[in-house]
């Protein structure tokens, strides 16, 4: 009873130590974990809900913050920080600092969780590329990208290939953006996601009136018009500011200028005023095209805000010579951030070389099992040749016997060097009783008493002194007896067997020993055999 309570108790205290670790703050992360992919603001203010009593990360994002913060263990410090990276790149800002995500990626590959590995990966990337860090983001990038195949998360894979489309885009790698925002859109139309989707078609949309193919732009236009009254408003001015860019491109001033001034009636669209600036520029309205221009300024896209700056430097540069220096000065700034245009082909390469050393590694992998599996193979078929080989050596036995058999029963039935009354021996061995012994040895049945009586009565009656012959020294026992009779019948050894009861070993060696019995002679059990058809009476 005292070892059962002792079990009881420590049962009680492990449950109690799990309830523990699945409580409080790691329960609320979980929560926010569930809502992040469809409502990243509610998201991020639950995650500052969550850290406002804590010790918050400073903005340098030491890690030492993390580790010593009331976050009840490690891995709510690792999911802490991935859910707050997370929540920031899908409100649609950026971060630089990459500590709360390197943690996190650190903490899930020593921990071999896969799922939670690619998302950190995903977004220590995407902050890489932030950080103008072009080798590290494609890195954690195409890695994330490796392990879609094992994460049922279909909006995990549609993140990445946006992701990676949205890389190739600021390093104007063109085919592989266009590429991976179609794989994107593929992933938005499977999870029957129309926000998702209209923000792929956006982007291509935008990518082919930049090369200049307007009849493709024209197709995912289309695509997107009926997707307009059902995803939210700053989508829809997206939507209509692309709309507007293509009219305009086709030369369509006046529907490009509507679906313009929609789009910005419908939510501030940093896109869509600078477009609507060059508008009024064209049209000689320069007051409201600079109003335009600076509310465009404010965007997170850094080409828009160049050209922005380039437009406004140019208009101020006659007009108030200050105001162009400030902005000349600030632009300069642009500038010097702007890392990566010059090397779309460096970046193109490293994605190509990750992916030949995915290709060279799953090759690797392949030889490998198909060699395991080679192996197994031989294996098998050596099994096999082996069974086989000792199978045939049976048979061959089993031959060898059958021929042996069949000599001995021709040494047997073989006629006897004396001739004989041959009618007497006819009439012997066509009785019904002698073929009523052979069926009984075909069946494998011994013989009853009165059979052996009907047999001993057949034998008196045909040859009325072979009985007497054989036992005239009294030696012989009943089924010595017997056993000549048989001999006498022309049956051979292995019916004899089968009818007095014995194995054929047992009778060879009772024929070679009645050799002597019978006829005071030495030999073997054939030899017995002939003296016994011999005997003329």
């Amino acid at each position: 009873m005292k070892y059962y309570t002792i079990i009881t108790l420590i049962i009680i205290c492990v449950l109690s130590g799990c309830s523990h670790g699945q409580s409080g703050n790691h329960a609320a992360l979980q929560q926010v974990e569930k809502i992040i992919d469809e409502d990243p603001n509610k998201a991020m203010q639950m995650l500052y809900e969550l850290e406002n009593a804590q010790n918050k990360p400073g903005e340098d994002g030491d890690k030492s913050d993390i580790e010593h913060s009331r976050l009840d263990t490690k891995e709510d410090s690792a999911l802490f920080g991935l859910l707050y990276i997370a929540a920031i790149h899908k409100i649609g800002l950026e971060i630089r600092n990459d500590s709360l995500i390197t943690y996190s990626v650190d903490y899930y590959r020593q921990q071999k969780e896969h799922t939670r590995l690619a998302k950190a990966l995903l977004h220590l990337g995407i902050t890489h590329q932030s950080n103008g860090r072009w080798k590290d983001a494609v890195t954690c990038l195409k890695e994330a990208e490796g392990m879609i195949d094992g994460c049922n998360d279909k909006v995990f894979c549609y993140d990445v290939y946006d992701a990676i489309g949205n890389l190739n885009a600021a390093a104007n790698c063109r085919e592989l953006m266009l590429t991976y925002y179609q794989r994107a859109l593929a992933s938005a139309t499977a999870m029957n996601s129309n926000s998702r989707k209209a923000a792929s078609l956006n982007k291509l949309i935008r990518a082919y009136i930049h090369q200049g193919q307007l009849d493709s732009a024209k197709v995912y236009v289309e695509q997107a018009k009926p997707l307009l009254s059902s995803v939210e408003r700053q989508v829809q001015s997206d939507l209509l500011v692309s709309f507007g860019c293509n009219a305009l491109e086709e030369k369509d001033t006046v529907k490009g200028k509507q679906y313009l001034l929609q789009a910005l009636e419908v939510f501030p669209n940093d896109y869509g005023a600078k477009r609507m600036g060059d508008l009024m520029e064209a049209e000689g309205k320069m007051k409201e095209a600079t109003d335009y221009w600076f509310e465009s300024l404010n965007t997170d896209h850094i080409q828009v805000r160049i050209e922005a700056y380039e437009k406004l430097v140019q208009y101020y540069r006659d007009r108030e010579e200050w105001r162009a220096l400030d902005l000349s000065e600030h632009l300069n700034k642009l500038y010097q951030g702007i890392r990566v245009n010059d090397k779309a082909e460096t970046i193109a390469a490293m994605q190509k070389e990750y992916d030949h050393r995915v290709v060279q590694h799953r090759l690797y992998r392949n030889v490998l099992l198909l060699l395991g599996a080679s192996l197994v193979l031989l294996i098998i078929i050596g099994s096999f040749y082996y069974y086989h080989r000792r199978k045939m050596k049976d048979y061959n036995k089993v031959l060898s016997r059958i021929e042996d058999l069949q000599n001995e029963l021709k040494e047997t039935q073989k006629e006897p060097e004396t001739p004989i009354d041959l009618s007497l021996m006819d009439t012997l061995l066509s009785d019904e009783t002698v073929h009523y012994f052979h069926r009984l040895a075909d069946r494998g049945k011994t013989p009853d008493d009165e059979s052996w009586k009907d047999l001993y009565d057949l034998m008196n009656r045909i040859l009325p002194d072979f009985l007497g012959i054989v036992n005239r020294n009294g030696l012989l026992s009943e089924r010595d007896i017997r056993i000549c009779m048989l001999i006498k019948l022309r049956f051979i050894p292995t019916e004899i067997a089968t009818l007095i009861g014995e194995s054929p070993q047992t009778i060879t060696n009772r024929r070679a020993r009645l050799l002597g019995k019978v006829f005071g002679e030495k030999g073997g059990a054939k030899d017995f055999d002939a003296r016994i058809q011999k005997l003329q009476e």
